[in-house]
């Protein structure tokens, strides 16, 4: 009964994460490739040496933010048909997490299949290695749930040298709202996710722009995008934080920093902005940059990431 469980709990998980990857642009995933152990203190849950890694999902692109540099992205899918566990064993599974993707990558930037899917895909000079841990929980009661407040005071020690990142029912949740209203907004046109000068490149683009959401942008709280419709150009800002004047101050001068009389229109997302409270603020806090012609105008966005199991990725 566990073991039945266990494996609907992971197709469910899969199911997910597969649909959600796809919607921010990761479109070829390689799946279960076994990453044969070379490591001689990797060992099993009986304490026995390894002789491999099972790997859920890898996916490769070339980072928009280095000029020479292709990223290999290992993903571990996590799930949970309840709720998150409480604070110390969430640690606990946390660190296992971890600790069993990094020792995954540690062995595979020696696999000759690896290599093999790097010709293939005419990988540049430079190749990084990253975890992505997708860990999500069922529980519809709190399925915005966030672990990262929960582990961020703890000090977990977690022996990985490999970056890595997390993609927790909070992260997937903003995720899931940005490409949801991108889609609404796009139809009849296309969108890209807009990719700021930061990282090591130094190539000349005007609009550095791309239908995949990199690992930079994925962890972070500000994704901006460029929406075209009807042959107008328009920035979009999300922002995973709330309305207030100087947040909504901070994130017009950080449109505007791009806008660069390239694009005229501007809309900035805040998931709890509200027109009828928040509207005279949001015209107030415009005035800073009234020197600026570009048309500024804030919006809310919204909805749950268990809708994904009822659409086929697109």
């Amino acid at each position: 009964m566990a073991g039945e469980k266990s494996k609907k709990s992971g197709e469910i998980g899969e199911a997910l994460a597969s649909a959600l990857l796809d919607r921010i642009g990761w479109k070829h995933l390689i799946h279960n490739i076994a990453i044969s152990c070379n490591t001689p203190t990797h060992v099993n849950d009986e304490g026995n040496p390894r002789q491999s890694h099972g790997e859920d999902q890898i996916y490769l692109y070339n980072n928009p933010f280095h000029d020479d540099r292709t990223d290999f992205v290992h993903v571990s899918n996590k799930n949970i048909i309840g709720s998150y566990p409480k604070e110390g064993t969430l640690r606990t599974q946390f660190k296992a997490h971890i600790k069993e993707l990094g020792q995954t990558i540690e062995c595979a930037k020696y696999n000759q299949t690896l290599r093999g899917i790097a010709t293939n895909f005419k990988a540049k000079k430079s190749r990084n290695h990253a975890g992505l841990l997708i860990w999500l929980h069922n529980d519809h009661e709190d399925i915005e749930k966030s672990i990262l407040d929960d582990l961020a005071p703890s000090r977990l020690e977690l022996n990985t040298d490999a970056p890595f990142y997390v993609i927790d029912n909070g992260r997937a949740t903003f995720l899931f709202k940005v490409v949801d209203d991108l889609r609404r907004r796009s139809v009849g046109g296309d969108y890209h996710f807009f990719y700021p000068r930061i990282g090591t490149s130094i190539t000349v683009d005007e609009m550095r722009t791309g239908k995949e959401l990199p690992l930079e942008l994925l962890a972070a709280d500000i994704i901006p995008a460029v929406l075209s419709v009807n042959g107008s150009k328009e920035l979009i800002i999300y922002a995973n934080e709330s309305f207030d004047s100087t947040s909504y101050k901070n994130l017009m001068a950080y449109g505007l920093s791009f806008a660069s009389g390239l694009i005229t229109s501007i809309k900035i997302g805040m998931p709890n902005y509200n027109p009828a409270r928040d509207d005279e603020v949001a015209a107030q806090a415009r005035l800073a940059f009234h020197s600026r012609p570009e048309e500024i105008s804030p919006f809310s966005f919204n909805r749950s990431i268990l809708d994904l199991r009822q659409e086929a990725p697109q």
